[in-house]
């Protein structure tokens, strides 16, 4: 037998349907996705030991301390600055009052204060700038202004007389 051709055939309405529930379906999707990360971008934690400063567009807004906090999700960022204490070792050659070379090692405890750590990012950005442009060269001139009035001798019997000076040198600048 021979089969005829079916006599409905569907309207436009009809044939739409199917696209129509895909978009939807795409577009609840998508929705999804942005209202998802809208309300995952809006909050960040703190580690104990740091400080967060809240930079809007790049640029350094306020600071908070550990914790869980909100922020304006795809306009704030967030940049740690570590307040523990850190140690800072430089491996220097000196030469001592009658131009003797000594090789030394000296190191430095320093911190950020937290009330001041948003100062320090907006001037040097970060700890490892701060170290390499400010504090790595004034403990490098300190030590060596200290160590060059020592004679080799007194260097070695007078340890501790150099270390407080090197302080003293360090505090000045």
């Amino acid at each position: 037998p021979l089969q005829s051709e079916p006599t409905h055939k569907p309207d436009w309405k009809e044939s739409m349907i199917k696209p129509r529930v895909i978009a939807y379906l795409v577009g609840g999707a998508v929705l999804s996705v942005v209202v998802t990360s809208l309300i995952l971008g809006s909050f960040y934690t703190v580690e104990e030991g740091h400080v967060a400063v809240v930079k809007r567009f790049g640029e350094a807004q306020y600071q908070e301390g550990p914790g869980l906090h909100f922020k304006a999700p795809f306009v704030d960022t967030i940049e740690e600055i570590e307040v523990r204490t850190r140690k800072n070792t430089e491996k220097l050659s000196a030469a001592t009052d009658e131009q003797m070379p000594v090789s030394i090692v000296v190191s430095v405890n320093w911190t950020v204060a937290k009330v001041s750590a948003i100062d320090l990012f907006k001037e040097y950005g970060s700890l490892e700038q701060f170290e390499s442009r400010i504090l790595d060269p004034r403990l490098k001139s300190a030590t060596k202004a200290a160590i060059s009035k020592y004679t080799a001798e007194n260097l070695i019997r007078n340890r501790n007389l150099a270390v407080t000076e090197i302080i003293e040198n360090l505090s000045k600048q």
